[in-house]
């Protein structure tokens, strides 16, 4: 129950503010940006019975960029795959949800390590803390805020 909960808290209308550390070159960049949040129901992509599927489309109006998130977990798992697919490329990733308000998403290529931890403090606001290692070694850190403006 907890996992379908804390997807179905994800959509909406957000404005996020994102904060990006480049620990090698002591670069900081920062954006704030609109995105749209919504589940889609429209992905014909088959479905293993115990699964749970969910599919969800982000739309930025600044770039008019969409992307999209395809979240798959058996019943009885505590993890999950993660899909990100962007125009051509698709980006896989592990998930696992901690708690009723605390999402993990990882991916390690290699030595190259990313997680990311997405927050929801409550259903109009979350934070995500964000990660890259190479080994044992930080190389940037992101931290992102959005409060929901509209569902």
């Amino acid at each position: 129950m907890t996992y379908e909960n804390i997807l179905n808290k994800l959509e909406g209308k957000w404005i996020c503010q994102r904060t990006n550390y480049f620990l090698d070159e002591k670069k900081i960049n920062y954006n704030q940006r609109e995105i749209k949040l919504q589940q889609i129901h429209n992905i014909n992509i088959s479905q293993k019975k115990d699964d749970i599927v969910y599919h969800y489309q982000i739309h930025s109006p600044q770039n008019n960029q969409k992307i999209y998130y395809l979240f798959f977990k058996k019943k009885q798992s505590e993890y999950g795959e993660l899909h990100k697919i962007t125009n051509d490329q698709i980006k896989y990733y592990r998930f696992k949800i901690y708690t009723c308000n605390c999402i993990k998403i990882e991916s390690v290529k290699k030595s190259i390590i990313y997680y990311e931890y997405i927050y929801l403090i409550n259903p109009k606001f979350k934070i995500t803390i964000a990660v890259l290692k190479n080994k044992h070694k930080y190389l940037a850190a992101s931290f992102i805020s959005e409060i929901k403006i509209s569902n």
